[in-house]
């Protein structure tokens, strides 16, 4: 599901500012807001803009640049939030606080899907700023089911490197625990 309104685009932005509660750099914001596909950059890079023009986000000038939702920008998004799509928000806020912690951590996750003779290349991986950590190819014959795992790696992506190190090392138990 894309959202195309500008008006929602704005809520989803300041919806994600508003529960993240800590300075981002540009980078980062554009890459927690347009991750999920529900939001391409070009319209994340305008509607940003016109938010921090209109003073509901705030930018922060130092060593580097960051942005943070202001108080009018907080009360503006706190009466329409729950015009998102309740998936969204929550999809959207999980997979920003995970590409939160991965970068904490210096921790990056990667995938890419391309077609081969009769099929399609799922590539993931995890990387930090200095090795890879994890990477995996799968050969696949059907482009339904390779983007549904795509999808599935790119949401759950530490535990699948957790259930990697489980079945190498024997320890199976991690797989059915929960």
């Amino acid at each position: 599901m894309e959202i195309t309104e500008k008006f929602e685009i704005k809520v989803f932005i300041l919806f994600l500012l508003k529960n993240i509660k800590e300075p981002m750099d540009y980078n980062t914001v554009s890459d927690i807001v347009v991750q999920d596909g529900f939001v391409n950059f070009f319209d994340f890079a305008e509607c940003f803009g016109e938010l921090v023009e209109a003073g509901q986000i705030e930018e922060h000038q130092g060593g580097d640049c960051t942005y943070t939702i202001s108080p009018s920008g907080e009360e503006a998004v706190s009466n329409v939030e729950l015009r998102l799509f309740n998936s969204v928000r929550e999809q959207a806020l999980r997979s920003a606080l995970r590409l939160l912690a991965f970068r904490k951590s210096g921790n990056r996750i990667q995938s890419s899907l391309e077609p081969k003779s009769g099929g399609y290349s799922l590539v993931c991986s995890i990387t930090d700023n200095e090795k890879t950590i994890m990477s995996v190819e799968l050969y696949l014959t059907e482009e339904r089911y390779a983007e549904k795992l795509r999808a599935n790696f790119d949401e759950n992506a530490e535990n699948m490197y957790k259930g990697v190190l489980a079945m190498f090392s024997g320890d199976v138990n991690y797989i059915f625990d929960e």
